[in-house]
């Protein structure tokens, strides 16, 4: 034991008077049990770190919800609730922050009667801080995700069964990405990456173009109206020929829910004609990477399907940049 430990761990009830004394304080003044902090053998605690949290992250904690500390050696650490993400600061105070294992809390100690004297509960401390951390609110860090999805693109399945580069299940982009699970959620989906025999796969572009040709080859043929579009029929029609759930992902990048049904009770669709612009106008520009706009503007609108308007500002929605060329 250590002399800091003698000291502080055999207060007597002389000793609490005498400093009751020096404080200038009344007997009458104290909870029913003082409390004498001893230090433990290894009080500097290197294998521990205090953090300042909300209450919100405090009740998920207390509540069972998980809360990860996510980051890769080179990355500065975060913490991630299941719905947000936080930077993780370092912060110092010139006050000793002390960690006890357990305290009496003045509501939990009895009463005694003044004849019973002092009550004296020896309680350890065990770390001694002046060091913690601080949670801020931020964006989650996502940037990577598009290169580890651009590592294995989805050709179609006649391709998979040769097909042996890294793959990423959903738990393995938490292992790496630093964001929440809804946040991740929300990145892969405007990345339009699918969920592909349990792994998050992007499509290969020439692919994507191709299931959507399908789809709007479909519609042309069956001469659906383009606010009436039946999801069922389009997924029946063709799932013998693309997988069914590229299918309705694709199905639900391109068009968006009308609030009616066909008689038989399924869902009807419209063409989301800001998003087909943007992406046909993407399907043009790619191969060459310029274009001169007169004759891009004629090629664009040709492309689109029938009754579909195109404008410069549907480019913006595929962050594509457009100038003139002679």
């Amino acid at each position: 034991m250590t002399m800091g430990t003698l000291i502080l761990a055999c207060r007597t009830e002389e000793d609490v008077r005498r400093l009751l004394h020096l404080a200038k304080l009344d007997e009458e003044d104290l909870k029913p049990v003082v409390q004498s902090f001893y230090l433990a053998q290894d009080f500097t605690r290197e294998d521990l770190k205090l953090m300042e949290v909300t209450p919100d992250i405090l009740n998920q904690i207390l509540e069972g919800e998980r809360v990860i500390i996510r980051g890769d050696k080179s990355d500065p650490a975060v913490l991630c609730t299941d719905t947000q993400t936080y930077d993780i600061k370092e912060a110092g105070t010139s006050n000793s922050l002390l960690l006890l294992p357990s305290v009496v809390w003045p509501d939990e100690a009895e009463t005694n009667d003044k004849d019973d004297g002092i009550t004296i509960a020896s309680q350890e401390v065990a770390g001694i801080f002046h060091n913690y951390l601080e949670l801020h609110l931020c964006r989650p860090r996502v940037q990577k995700l598009r290169y580890l999805m651009e590592e294995n693109l989805y050709t179609g399945k006649e391709y998979e069964a040769d097909n042996v580069d890294v793959k990423y299940t959903f738990e393995d982009l938490l292992n790496v990405i630093q964001a929440s699970p809804k946040e991740l959620q929300t990145a892969l989906r405007e990345l339009q990456a699918c969920c592909i025999d349990g792994f998050w796969r992007m499509l290969d572009f020439d692919y994507q173009f191709s299931v959507f040709n399908h789809i709007v080859n479909l519609v042309d043929s069956n001469s659906w109206p383009s606010d009436g579009i039946p999801l069922q029929a389009v997924l029946d029609t063709l799932e013998d020929l693309i997988p069914r759930k590229i299918l309705e992902e694709c199905f639900h990048w391109y068009t968006e829910p009308v609030g009616r049904t066909t008689p038989e009770g399924y869902d009807l669709y419209r063409w989301n004609e800001d998003k087909i612009c943007a992406f046909l106008g993407e399907v043009i520009l790619r191969p060459t990477g310029k274009f001169n706009l007169e004759e891009f503007l004629y090629t664009w609108q040709s492309t689109v399907p029938e009754g579909i308007t195109t404008n410069l500002n549907q480019l913006k929605v595929g962050n594509l940049a457009l100038s003139s060329t002679d």
